[in-house]
């Protein structure tokens, strides 16, 4: 016969078993990998990458030398409907981890129970007829032992996702901060080719009105006017074609910055366009420098945690259940000493059979693992092979440009020669065109390849990760479009 256990005993037995169960959670294993960032090889160094020990500022744009560019850019940053949207998945992922990291904790809930009740005595097994009202007011907790680290697994799993979508916005914003850049650099460029243009047609002006006269003069025969005039009416053509490109890029600036394209305008101005060097750093730090390749990672940490989520739906969960208050069949009697009532046990579920779906969950969860995995080392790839891109358009863009700076020179200095041959009646018009077509069309691929390098400066910096550092919180900036502020 068991020894009869004196119910203050019992009393202090309780706390003793909830000890012995809190010291068997802080035991328990933890399934799946612990995730280790893997290896990735590197070059040893770029091509083309002059040497340079500065860095690159958060502010990459004032390298540029332009105030107007970095309004842009600001602008961008400030009110981008895709950064706004970025910004709420980051939100988001917050309060999921706030959710993961709820289950690490008891439910505790209060649950105010009335009920009245009546049997029926017109039933098999025949009752008394009974009338009965029950009032409960139970306390009840539940909380779930961790002792597979599915729970802990699934923070880990939230919080990578979290330093994710913060690696995400980064890179949005490098993103959107080199496009605005791109867009702005290229108007202004498009402006200079303007310029030329115009300065050209009035040039073609003159000359046909020089051809026309000497033609009414019998100096010259009618093919000298007719191929000015056609020399006038291609370059009007690329002259629309010009303000049209430009046309275009403004309205592209005003959607980067969240505005109406009708209502947005870019002022043309003189402008003088600076190159900067831009320092290409070691291909060894390039990865912990570019946002986009950081939120691969994550996502690879994140899905490494899931694989332990999958596995330890192979085993027990176990949930503790604890229950008190006081319950009566009178409202009188609910305070009354006799009216407590209180249970506590565990609760087991163990998974016998399921279809396969644990297995199944498992085999995802890896899958997604490898899925992530050959992102990540892609990302890579690519990230070196974008920079050295850059690398090397910068390195035979000022080259061409060297070149090109010659080839104006020349050519404009040949037209100047023949214009002075032809006025002087020493040349045919023929001979002016063709010299002064020369020198219209090194201008403008002067120009080109001057826009070609500061966009090609632009890309470098994007492929280097611009003024990024790897665990940089998320920015938070006006989002005036959106009509809040962060």
């Amino acid at each position: 016969m068991s020894p009869h256990v004196p119910a203050h005993a019992r009393g202090r037995a309780l706390p003793a078993t909830i000890l012995a169960i809190a010291v068997a959670v802080l035991g328990g294993c933890v399934l799946g990998p612990d995730y280790r960032k893997p290896d990735v090889a590197a070059p040893a160094a770029w091509r083309d990458a002059p040497a340079a020990t500065s860095t690159v500022p958060d502010a990459w744009w004032t390298l540029f030398g332009d105030e107007d560019l970095g309004r842009h850019v600001e602008a961008t940053l400030a009110a981008n409907q895709d950064l706004a949207a970025a910004l709420a998945r980051y939100d988001r992922s917050r309060a999921l981890l706030g959710v993961a990291r709820a289950d690490e904790f008891p439910d505790v809930s209060l649950d105010p129970a009335y009920a009245r009740a009546r049997t029926s005595g017109n039933v098999s097994n025949r009752l008394p007829e009974l009338e009965t009202t029950l009032w409960r007011v139970p306390l009840d907790v539940a909380y779930e032992v961790d002792l597979w680290g599915r729970v802990r697994r699934s923070v880990e799993a939230a919080g990578a996702d979290v330093e994710g979508n913060a690696d995400t916005v980064a890179a949005l914003r490098l993103s959107l901060a080199a496009a605005a850049a791109s867009t702005y650099l290229s108007l202004r460029s498009a402006d200079r080719d303007i310029d030329v243009l115009v300065r050209t047609v009035s040039l073609r002006e003159d000359a046909l009105d020089l051809a026309d006269r000497r033609a009414h003069a019998g100096v010259v025969g009618d093919l000298d006017v007719l191929r000015a005039r056609a020399d006038l009416a291609q370059t009007r053509a690329d002259l629309a074609d010009a303000r049209r490109r430009r046309d275009n890029l403004e309205h592209a600036l005003a959607v980067l910055e969240a505005r109406n394209a009708p209502d947005f305008t870019v002022a043309a101005r003189a402008w003088t366009p600076v190159v900067p060097d831009i320092p290409a750093g070691l291909p060894s730090s390039l990865l912990e420098r570019r946002p986009d390749v950081a939120a691969d990672e994550r996502a690879l940490a994140a899905a490494s945690a899931r694989i332990g989520v999958a596995r330890a739906a192979f085993f027990p969960q176990v949930r503790l259940t604890a229950s008190g208050g006081v319950a009566s069949n009178g409202l009188g009697d609910l305070l009354a000493g006799d009216s407590k009532a209180w249970s506590i046990g565990p609760a087991v579920r163990l998974p016998i059979f399921e279809g396969g779906r644990n297995r199944a969950n498992q085999q995802a969860a890896e899958a997604n693992y490898r899925g992530a995995l050959a992102n990540w080392r892609q990302g890579g790839i690519v990230a070196f092979r974008e920079v050295q891109d850059a690398l090397t358009e910068t390195r035979w863009l000022r080259e061409r440009g060297e070149a090109l700076a010659a080839t104006v020179d020349a050519a404009t200095a040949a037209a100047k020669v023949s214009r002075s041959r032809y006025d002087r009646g020493l040349a045919g018009y023929f001979e002016v065109v063709d010299s002064e077509r020369q020198a219209l069309a090194s201008r403008r691929a002067a120009i080109q390849n001057e826009q070609q390098r500061l966009l090609a400066a632009v890309a470098l910096i994007k492929a280097l990760g611009g003024g990024w550092s790897e665990g940089e919180a998320v920015p938070r900036q006006p989002l005036a479009a959106a009509g809040k502020t962060r």
